[in-house]
């Protein structure tokens, strides 16, 4: 989905599909849990897994900043595998290794 400037500085829908950097996540708002976003990877090596984010102000977020939020989680992560790195990693390169 590509984004105008004035639309990324809106409030985001409550689901949609962004690619960031090549990679494509579902971004869905999770109305239990107001302020709270979860974001799950639809390509690379790791597909299916993501991370939550929630915002102390329990408001909602721009498209700017699910993009931002997204970029970070691509940084932290092996692009090997697509987990987050491990310090204690024994080389299987898996999840929680």
């Amino acid at each position: 989905m590509e984004w105008g400037r004035h639309e990324a500085e809106r409030a985001s829908p409550d689901r949609f599909r962004v690619t960031v950097d090549g990679e494509i996540f579902q971004v869905e708002y999770d109305e239990a849990q107001p302020g709270a976003y979860h974001y799950t990877r639809l390509t690379g090596p790791a597909v299916g897994y993501g991370f939550t984010s929630r915002r102390s102000d329990r408001g909602t977020s721009t498209t700017r900043e699910h993009v931002a939020a997204i970029r970070s989680f691509l940084e932290a992560v092996d692009p090997r595998t697509g987990y987050l790195e491990d310090e204690s990693d024994d080389g299987d390169g898996g999840p929680g290794a």
